[in-house]
Parts: C-alpha cells; structure tokens; sequence
C-alpha cells in the first residue's frame, strides 16, 4: 500500500460522515501536492539561485574558497530576506510574477556583487566576457547602461572618458 494510499484511507475513516469522503480526500491531497510542488517558494527565487550558480563558477575560476564562502553567506541572508518579505505580501500568486524592472534589479544587484567580490576595473568589454562565461545579457548597450546605473546610483567610481572608460568599487569612508 502506497502513502497515498494510506492517507487516502485514514481520511475516509475521519471524513466518514461526508457523503463522498472519496472526494473530500483527493481533494485535500491535491491541495497538499499544489502546496509542496510549487517551483518557487517566492517570486523570483529560480533567478536568484541561478545567478549564484552563474556567480559562483566565474569565482571559482578566478578566486578562492573564501569567497565563496562569501558568497553562499550573502545568498542566505538574501534568500531568508526573500521570504520574510514574501510572507509579509498579500499580493496572489499570480500577480507575483517578476517584472523587466525586477529582473533589471536582480542583474544590478548581482553584477554589483560580483564587483564587490572581485573589485579591480570594471570596462563594458569585462562586464561581457563575465557574461558569456556565466550566462548573463551580453550585448554592449546592456553592459554599458548596467555600469552606468551602478555609477549614477553611487556604487562605482567612473574614470576616463570615450574609449577608455572604465568604472572601479566605491569605497565608502567614514562612519558608517
């Protein structure tokens, strides 16, 4: 006898009274399966796992296991972010499907990282050749406008000019 069959059963001993226990059972383990199977646990989950799967092997080729360990520390952190703030959302599941915005803050937010991780300068050809290795949006108007953002948002120093432009981490100083 399966599991399935034997909550099957148990739920038609205690729905016994209904006048399709049958029914009421698949129902409710139907109900159970929708609940347990779904892809994502929160809106954009998938692509946040496969940026740290595209992140994580272009470190692995150039950096060492610390950063790694860096990395794995940020995604938990953002992950138990996520879905404190997909319990707080009131909005459907539907209605919870990522946006071009979304996916634009996703891609910052990961290149950001990425930055931070490897620092040094960062040209629209680096940003990509990262791109080809790891899987991201290649064409140059993409990389230009992403490094431009992080500049214009106060994230990256931006030097030289024309050809020869080329963008560094900020460092804040200071206080905080």
């Amino acid at each position: 006898m399966s599991a399935t069959d034997n909550v099957l059963f148990a739920l038609r001993q205690y729905f016994h009274r209904d006048a399709d226990p049958n029914a009421r059972a698949v129902n409710l383990l139907a109900q159970h399966d929708a609940d347990t199977h779904d892809a994502e646990d929160y809106p954009g989950e998938l692509d946040m796992l496969r940026g740290l799967v595209a992140t994580l092997r272009a470190v692995t080729a150039h950096g060492d296991l610390a950063d790694v360990r860096q990395l794995l520390e940020e995604h938990k952190r953002d992950d138990a972010d996520a879905r404190a703030a997909g319990e707080k959302s009131s909005r459907p599941a539907a209605d919870a499907t990522p946006d071009r915005d979304s996916t634009r803050e996703r891609r910052l937010a990961q290149l950001l990282d990425t930055i931070r991780t490897h620092g040094g300068k960062w040209s629209t050809g680096t940003l990509q050749q990262l791109r080809r290795q790891t899987g991201g949006p290649v064409q140059r108007g993409t990389a230009r406008r992403d490094l431009a953002e992080l500049h214009r948002r106060g994230h990256l120093h931006q030097h030289g000019a024309g050809d020869g432009r080329f963008y560094t981490l900020r460092h804040r100083t200071g206080g905080a």
